[in-house]
């Protein structure tokens, strides 16, 4: 028998049937990032896209966890898994999207939700990984190195991992609201309009930063603002728009505690 993954198993399911994940995404009922994850064995399926697998594409459970040689179901079996099956797979499932236990610490004062940073073992299904420090003033040493991957806290099934980008702060300048050194969950939108007055992560002359945005359109300026009070405005006029990449809106944050 083949020794094939989950997600080498998936990718035979989509070719058999010549289909895209955006197609097997829809027809399953989650989105397409879900799809590229489990076929890339990033991520344990759910219990639930198993079900639809099975029901849509009549696939064969013992198959998909190799313990089969038959792809299909045969006519007269039932497309179901049973409450055995599911003790049986149990290892090789991820828990329920809505099972997730995070400890929701706070809340900025602009409406952010800050996340405590143990996590529990259910949503380690569903891991970012951190695509390295965010700017906020001067570097300051990094104390607690911490994950080099995270889940995201407000992870719902219809929500598209791939749409996110994860930083950790470093630096002073977002002070008392997010601090040096916290993970900061970024959602991808590079609308100036649609992120005005918004914490938004924007790269500057090459630099990644982190900065409220405000747009002046009488004095035609861009102003990203600094929480902090010691640290003074970044100025930059709609004619060197150029110089700026807006990446995407802070979502939420988790925030990592000093060690003692």
């Amino acid at each position: 028998m083949d020794e094939l993954t989950f997600g080498q198993r998936l990718i035979k399911i989509r070719k058999h049937f010549g289909i895209t994940m955006t197609v097997m995404s829809e027809k399953l009922k989650t989105v397409k990032s879900n799809v590229s994850r489990y076929e890339r064995d990033l991520n344990k399926p759910t219990i639930s896209f198993l079900e639809s697998l099975i029901k849509v594409y009549r696939i064969n459970l013992n198959w998909l966890f190799g313990a089969s040689e038959e792809m299909f179901l045969p006519a007269e079996i039932e497309a179901e898994i049973s409450e055995k099956d599911k003790k049986a797979i149990s290892p090789f499932i991820a828990v329920e999207d809505n099972r997730f236990e995070i400890q929701e610490v706070e809340y900025t004062s602009f409406g952010i939700p800050i996340f405590g940073d143990f996590i529990d073992e259910s949503a380690k299904q569903h891991l970012l990984q951190i695509s390295g420090p965010i700017s906020a003033g001067e570097p300051q040493e990094i104390v607690n190195q911490g994950y080099d991957s995270i889940p995201l806290p407000i992870y719902k099934s219809s929500r598209d991992l791939d749409e996110y980008l994860v930083f950790r702060v470093n630096g002073l300048s977002m002070e008392p609201e997010i601090h040096h050194e916290d993970i900061v969950f970024i959602y991808k939108n590079d609308n100036w309009i649609e992120l005005n007055n918004k914490i938004v992560a924007v790269r500057i002359h090459g630099e990644m930063t982190l900065k409220k945005l405000a747009i002046d359109n009488i004095k035609r300026e861009i102003v990203f603002k600094p929480i902090n009070k010691k640290y003074a405005d970044i100025i930059i006029s709609f004619e060197l728009m150029k110089a700026i990449s807006l990446i995407g809106e802070l979502k939420a944050i988790t925030r990592v505690y000093k060690k003692k």
